[in-house]
């Protein structure tokens, strides 16, 4: 049957697991990212942690302002550095060109406490040309019913600090006139689970989260068109400006179903709410088949839906009066997004594994 991997019992020894992961659109941004991870497990249950991620990000980003109409002037946006102009012409998206590395290191260490009652505390940092971040995490678990039953409980504060290339922009300002070097941001996360085995065949898991966050949220490169209100062509842009706060919750259900003697089925179903206005939901499926002893198959089908966030806008009309937040950001526009892929695994003789992943959004 399933087995939670919180009940597997771990012999003292070292793991260590590397992998390097590539993303690219098309046009777009491209991300190579290799971590190795290291774990120390000891006898009585007590484990080490590490985990170094190094990303390389580079490529284009929308800017966030409309492209010009074929019938219109040229759209003129200034440059992250507040320095130079650019002139969008024809019906290109404006971008912005990107380059940066990202480097982080997270650890923990677990620690049984006794009468079924395990925890877990960490810490992590990341560290990339214009942010810094700082976080911690500490969790317990605690066993019931024979290990058939699992609470958890966690919470994980994070101290962000955001220094932008030519420093923070005033909101709605036309040109970049920078209101401070640097402005940070506060996040509290909370998480209360249960994770039941069923039977010998299902296992299921249900997590509740909430995140606050306060501080700096606006994207200090994302700007939005002015557009001339008779024949909607953008004139001019203006930085985004965001709240200061946001809470969201996150409302988590999934299920393991063991078919046959190897194979898994994996259903899970994520629902998201903030108090901007942003409701999402993620449908995801596995089927783990492992086709002999050493190798397996995983396919995998994602969806995923949001709405757009209350004060997302397209543009802005020009000479009307600005609103109190506003921003063009595609990624808190409405979204459907469907991801499709397929991983395959294969186990040596020394029990060393070896997995490559393949997945496509559509």
């Amino acid at each position: 049957g399933v087995i939670p991997p919180a009940y597997a019992v771990e012999a003292e020894g070292w793991d260590v697991d590397t992998s390097v992961m590539h993303y690219s659109e098309t046009g777009r941004m491209t991300v190579t990212e290799p971590t190795a991870g290291i774990r120390r497990s000891f006898v009585d249950g007590r484990a080490l942690n590490l985990l170094v991620t190094v990303d390389a990000i580079s490529g284009s980003t929308p800017v966030g302002t409309l492209p010009q109409k074929p019938s219109g002037i040229p759209v003129t946006t200034t440059s992250p550095s507040g320095r130079s102009v650019t002139t969008t012409p024809g019906v290109v998206i404006p971008v912005s060109q990107y380059h940066d590395t990202r480097y982080g290191v997270d650890g923990s260490w677990q620690q049984p406490l006794g009468l079924g009652l395990s925890g877990t505390m960490g810490g992590q940092v990341s560290r990339q040309s214009d942010f810094l971040s700082y976080g911690g995490n500490l969790s317990l678990a605690k066993d019931f019913n024979r290990k058939n039953t699992t609470l958890s409980l966690g919470m994980s504060p994070e101290y962000d600090t955001n220094t932008p290339h030519g420093g923070v922009p005033e909101g709605f300002s036309s040109q970049l006139n920078p209101t401070a070097t640097s402005a940070d941001k506060r996040v509290l996360s909370f998480l209360a689970g249960i994770t039941q085995v069923i039977n010998r065949e299902t296992l299921m898991q249900w997590n509740y989260s909430q995140t606050r966050e306060n501080g700096y949220l606006t994207d200090p490169y994302k700007q939005l068109s002015l557009v001339d209100p008779v024949t909607g062509d953008p004139l001019s842009s203006v930085y985004e400006q965001r709240p200061s706060s946001r809470i969201d919750h996150s409302f988590f259900w999934l299920t393991k179903y063991n078919l046959g003697s190897q194979d898994v089925v994996s259903a899970s179903y994520r629902y998201f709410m903030d108090n901007w206005g942003i409701r999402a939901h993620t449908m995801d499926l596995t089927y783990h088949w492992q086709f002999d002893d050493q190798g397996y198959l995983e396919p995998h089908f994602r969806f995923y839906h949001q709405s757009q966030a209350d004060f997302y806008k397209i543009g802005l009309i020009s000479g009307d009066p600005l609103p109190l937040l506003a921003s063009a950001d595609q990624r808190l526009a409405a979204i459907n997004a469907f991801t499709i892929g397929l991983r395959y695994g294969w186990t040596f003789e020394n029990g060393s594994l070896f997995a490559v992943r393949l997945e496509y959004n559509l």
